[in-house]
């Protein structure tokens, strides 16, 4: 039997919130297991990632730039020893910041819109990829 997804959902902060219930309610009715975050710095992603045991961390970033929370989360990631934890981001981003945060290893960034399908499809994929290197 197939171990279940299990997926950290945080956001920077307590506006814009409609995408981030959506996305939560998409993923659960997909089968994935979300791990409501709420609100929470990027020190906050990685401690609650951790104690969650979780294989994938979900970061909707509306009022934080991005170049700015993303290196400061993938840094404490590797701190904790939790760099291999796939990382996806949520919200506006900018095209040039998006290509930036890829380059630092940021696995996917999904925009307001994007279609739902696609996000569990490629949750899966990610999750998928995470198991086969021994990841999650």
């Amino acid at each position: 039997m197939a171990k279940t997804i299990r997926f950290l959902l945080s956001r920077d902060d307590w506006y814009h919130q409609r995408g981030y219930w959506v996305i939560a309610k998409t993923l659960r009715n997909a089968g994935i297991e979300v791990v409501l975050g709420g609100t929470q710095t990027p020190e906050d992603v990685v401690n609650t990632a951790i104690q969650e045991g979780v294989d994938i961390i979900g970061y909707r970033i509306m009022d934080a730039a991005p170049k700015i929370v993303v290196p400061i989360l993938l840094e404490k990631m590797k701190q904790e020893g939790a760099q291999d934890i796939p990382v996806v981001v949520g919200g506006i981003v900018p095209k040039k910041e998006e290509k930036l945060i890829r380059e630092m290893g940021i696995k996917e960034v999904f925009h307001p819109y994007s279609p739902l399908e696609s996000v569990v499809e490629r949750i899966r994929g990610l999750a998928a990829e995470a198991r086969k290197q021994g990841v999650a």
